[in-house]
C-alpha cells in the first residue's frame, strides 16, 4: 500500500510539473509593429516541417481585413508556403489611419502602406518557422502599386500580382471612369487612353525600372477596372530593358480573374524555386 501511495504521489507531482511547464505564448494580440502602427496578423503554416518559404499578402483597395485574404492564403499554404496576412492599417484590429487613396494623396499613402508590408517581411525573418531567404509578396489590384515599393525596401525573393496595374493612378481612374461604371467595352477605354492628360498621382514605373525582383503579373483581358493594354505595353518595355517581369493574360476574364490561374502561379514558383513546393516540404 505504501508503494502504491508513493507511486500515486509521484505521478501526481509529475502531472502537476508537466501542466505547469512553461509554454511559448503567442503575442496577444497578434501584432507586429511599423513605427506607431500595430498591425494585427495571422500566420498560416502549411503541413509538414519548416523552415518554410513564405508569402506576405498585400491589400487591394478598400478596408481589407486579414479574414478577407483567406482565399489567397489557402492557395499558398497548399503549395507549401507559410502565409502572413494582416489587417490593413486603420482597419479591423490594426491601428493607424485608413486613407481612401486618390491621385493627390497616393504619392505618400502607397509608400506608407508598402512600409507596412515590408515590416511584415522583417517580422517573418525573425520567426524560426520561416526560411528568411525565400519570402515573397502577393497581392491584387491596388497592391500592384504597393508591392513593388515593398519589394524594393524589403529585398524579397519574388512578387506575384493579381490584376495589378502598371500605370499611374490617374491613368487607372481615367480608364475605369470610361468602362467600369458604364458597361462600355474595354476597347473603348483602351482607345481613349492616349487622350489622358490629367493629374497622374503615383506612378510605379520609376520603381519597376530599378527593381531586380522577379515578378509575375496575372491579367484578365476583359478587365473593366485597370487598363490592361497600357499595363501590358509597360510590362513589355520593362522586359525589353532587362527587368525580370513575367505576365500571363486571360481572354474573357475580368478583374477578379479565376481560380484556374493558380496553375500558372504554381508553375512559375516551381521555375523560380527550382522545385515544386508541396505539402510535405
Amino acid at each position: 500500500m505504501k508503494y502504491v501511495v508513493s507511486l500515486l504521489l509521484l505521478l501526481g507531482v509529475a502531472a502537476c510539473a508537466s501542466s505547469a511547464a512553461p509554454q511559448p505564448a503567442p503575442p496577444v494580440p497578434h501584432v507586429f509593429e511599423n513605427g506607431d502602427a500595430r498591425l494585427a496578423f495571422t500566420l498560416d503554416l502549411p503541413p509538414g516541417k519548416g523552415p518554410f518559404p513564405a508569402v506576405v499578402l498585400g491589400h487591394g483597395s478598400g478596408k481589407t481585413t486579414r479574414d478577407q485574404l483567406i482565399w489567397a492564403s489557402r492557395h499558398f499554404t497548399s503549395l507549401g508556403f507559410a502565409v502572413l496576412r494582416f489587417d490593413k492599417r486603420g482597419v479591423g484590429e490594426s491601428t493607424g489611419t485608413y486613407v481612401f487613396v486618390g491621385t493627390k494623396d497616393s504619392p505618400w499613402v502607397f509608400p506608407q502602406l508598402a512600409s507596412d508590408v515590408a515590416a511584415g517581411v522583417r517580422f517573418l525573418r525573425t520567426r524560426p518557422e520561416i526560411d528568411p531567404r525565400r519570402i515573397g509578396l502577393f497581392g491584387s489590384s491596388q497592391a500592384g502599386w504597393i508591392l513593388p515599393l515593398a519589394a524594393r525596401d524589403a529585398d524579397v525573393a519574388f512578387v506575384v500580382l493579381w490584376s495589378g496595374p502598371v500605370c499611374s493612378v490617374g491613368q487607372e481612374m481615367f480608364y475605369s471612369g470610361i468602362v467600369e461604371n458604364t458597361g462600355r467595352p474595354v476597347a473603348d477605354g483602351n482607345a481613349a487612353m492616349p487622350q489622358f492628360n490629367g493629374p497622374a498621382g503615383f506612378d510605379p514605373l520609376p520603381v519597376l525600372r530599378s527593381l531586380n525582383t522577379p515578378s509575375l503579373w496575372l491579367l484578365g483581358l476583359d478587365d473593366h477596372s485597370i487598363p490592361v493594354q497600357t499595363t501590358l505595353d509597360n510590362l513589355k518595355a520593362l522586359s525589353a530593358a532587362g527587368r525580370p517581369v513575367t505576365w500571363h493574360t486571360y481572354d474573357g476574364l475580368d478583374h477578379g480573374l479565376s481560380p484556374a490561374v493558380w496553375d500558372d502561379v504554381r508553375q512559375w514558383l516551381q521555375t523560380f524555386t527550382g522545385k515544386t513546393p508541396s505539402k510535405d516540404q
